[in-house]
């Protein structure tokens, strides 16, 4: 475990014993604001090392939906989805891809955020609301099924989705009505990501 350093200690130069001439004088006050600059940039450089050590995912994503910057998600599955976040729930994230479809993406399928060069350095140690905590895959899903929209479903230890339409959701699974006139039901907690597609 590292330790971070200690915030330098605080308090003006020592003060000579005597100062004999001007030239004494000045050399002590440019010596004590330089000790007061160095002081200075230790604090604010462990000032920033506790905020770096504070940051948590969801303060991130956070972040990163409130500026709609366009960010690359890695996937369990290999993948990688690019697109401006869109929505946040407690285990989901709805992500709007570059081509204009969404995806719902499980928090818990996601290996790293990329983000684009050039922007701000996000820290994420800002607090999740409650708004955050109401939604959920589920009830994400829930909202959609009526419309039965078509789907490509991604599930956890397979890079193949399943092709359909989002035909009904129990308790925790989804079923996927496939082409074939086939049903694929899918636990809740296999998903990576829902993508809604256009046809």
């Amino acid at each position: 475990m590292v330790v971070p350093p200690s915030p330098p200690p605080e308090g003006p130069a020592a003060v000579p014993d005597r100062i004999d001439s001007d030239d004494d004088l000045r050399l002590f006050a440019a010596r004590a604001d330089a000790e007061e600059a160095v002081r200075r940039i230790g604090q604010e450089a462990w000032l920033r090392l506790r905020t770096e050590e504070s940051g948590h995912l969801g303060g991130l994503l956070v972040d990163l939906a409130e500026r709609s910057d366009e960010v690359t998600l890695s996937l369990t599955t290999g993948m990688r989805r690019s697109g401006r976040i869109e929505a946040l729930g407690s285990d989901l994230l709805a992500l709007r891809l570059t081509g204009g479809e969404l995806c719902l993406l499980s928090r818990g399928a996601i290996t790293a955020i990329r983000l684009p060069p050039g922007g701000a350095a996000l820290v994420g140690d800002r607090p999740v609301g409650d708004a955050v905590d109401r939604l959920d895959l589920r009830s994400a899903l829930d909202r959609l099924v009526a419309e039965q929209p078509a789907v490509r479903v991604t599930v956890d230890g397979s890079p193949d989705p399943v092709p359909g339409t989002l035909a009904r959701l129990g308790v925790d699974l989804l079923m996927v009505s496939c082409p074939d006139g086939s049903t694929v039901h899918i636990p809740l907690i296999a998903v990576v990501e829902v993508h809604l597609t256009d046809n």
